[in-house]
């Protein structure tokens, strides 16, 4: 596990360099108003993303960490065709509302079933947990992106060629990490846990489009009710607390990966544990932002984004509790609380999205670090006081010895609601840690494990 989170933390901090790297020589040869275009164009095809049913990210993630990869192939096929509308949608505002920028929209509409339809690979590899194979790939391809984005930006003029070579080159690294993935992907298909994993990407696609909404409308926003200079500063001041939020949600992937295996009862008992220490994490994160923050804006982007420093540091506050909401949202969604998650997230997503048109008129850029951080502050408390109201477990140290056929197979852990005594012979017909469907196992119990609510 540790050398998992050490992996998955290596790889986000170099992407984060990376990304700092892109945003220097973009900061150096782009003006601010060019700037603040780039990041408006990008801004649409993240609130357009919606049609690519990034939900499906998150099923894709489920499905491969409970042995079933297969639904990789699926979900890329239903995102690709998805993610057409909003090709459609894009060449609708360009046409008809952004006519001064319409190449632009039809540059990004071309492209978008490749760059946002088929991007599940990583999804695929973390659920796989195969994350020396994720951090490989994600580091050459960004590599690649960064040095594609470098030469256009130093030797070609306007954002028209930048945006052309990095949608190229990101969409072609799709295509062949999708090809990759299928020729070795030989599960057959099970079509019960197809239906069932596609519904449950369904369920999670409303509050991702409210949630998709929500992330980047008040980029469009600042861009259309105040000006694309306003826009760069924000977008200069939220970077760096979101590379550090990134990296610390990389940090602990393999955590929530390791809990989207286990039982419920055995995630709620772990998380009982981490709530402290994840608290310090995030605590730590924030100190380490406030260090580098200053430093950092001033180096990457010089002095003409100064101003974007202080506005920064306050964005950066919710990074105290990232780590718990990270594990928070593992339990809620692989262990049976969709229903919460889809209604908190719904209901959070709208409000972030009514207090961001109501504000950002007034107050430009202090009204969307009002509206983001106040509401990340008050669903944590509600989270929390979620999770203290579930039924809490006592855990005692056993060790099972699995049998079948009388013939010793190993050792495996299982865990029982209910209490039992003596040296017993049970027959187990399917239990959590059991892949094998079907096939009873005949255990002797030598030490009890006892889940059992307080």
């Amino acid at each position: 596990m540790i050398k998992k989170s050490l992996i998955m933390g290596f790889t986000s901090g170099t992407l984060m360099l990376i990304g700092l790297v892109i945003q220097y020589f973009l900061a150096k040869y782009l003006s601010i108003d060019e700037y603040g275009m780039y990041i408006l164009m990008f801004s649409w095809i993240s609130v357009l993303s919606v049609f690519s049913l990034n939900s499906f990210n998150t099923t894709v993630i489920k499905a491969s960490a409970q042995s079933y990869p297969r639904f990789f192939k699926t979900a890329t096929k239903i995102c690709f065709l998805f993610s057409l509308l909003g090709s459609i949608i894009l060449l609708i505002v360009g046409f008809f509302f952004e006519t001064q920028n319409m190449n632009l929209f039809i540059l990004i509409a071309i492209f978008f079933p490749f760059y946002g339809g088929i991007n599940l690979a990583e999804s695929y590899l973390i659920g796989s947990s195969k994350f020396n194979k994720y951090s490989v790939y994600v580091i050459v391809s960004q590599i690649i992106v960064a040095v594609i984005q470098i030469l256009s930006v130093v030797f070609l003029q306007g954002i028209f060629w930048l945006l052309f070579f990095t949608l190229l080159g990101t969409s072609i690294i799709n295509i062949i990490m999708t090809f990759s993935i299928y020729t070795i992907i030989r599960q057959r298909k099970n079509v019960r846990k197809e239906k069932k994993l596609v519904k449950y990407g369904i369920g999670l696609t409303w509050p991702s489009i409210f949630s998709s909404i929500a992330s980047r409308i008040q980029y469009i926003l600042l861009g259309a009710l105040a000006d694309t200079s306003i826009l760069a500063i924000y977008a200069v001041a939220q970077l760096i607390p979101e590379k550090i939020k990134g990296l610390i949600k990389s940090s602990i992937n393999p955590l929530s990966i390791y809990l989207a295996s286990k039982t419920k009862k055995e995630s709620i008992y772990l998380m009982q544990r981490l709530i402290l220490p994840l608290l310090m994490l995030g605590v730590l994160g924030y100190l380490m932002i406030l260090i580098i923050l200053p430093i950092g804006i001033k180096l990457v982007f010089g002095q003409k984004y100064q101003e974007a420093i202080f506005y920064s540091l306050v964005l950066s506050l919710p990074v105290i509790v990232i780590p718990l909401d990270a594990l928070f949202i593992s339990i809620v969604i692989y262990h049976g609380y969709k229903e919460y998650y889809t209604k908190l997230t719904l209901l959070t997503n709208i409000i972030q999205i009514v207090l961001f048109i109501i504000l950002i008129p007034y107050f430009k850029i202090w009204g969307v670090i009002f509206s983001i951080v106040g509401l990340v502050v008050i669903v944590t408390f509600v989270n929390l006081i979620w999770f203290y109201r579930l039924p809490k477990y006592n855990v005692e140290k056993t060790i099972l010895t699995m049998q079948r056929d009388l013939n010793i197979k190993g050792y495996k852990t299982l865990y029982f609601d209910g209490k039992f005594t003596g040296e017993n012979i049970l027959k187990v017909i399917s239990a959590d840690s059991i892949n094998e469907e079907h096939h009873p196992y005949w255990v002797r119990i030598s030490r009890i494990i006892l889940l059992r609510g307080n």
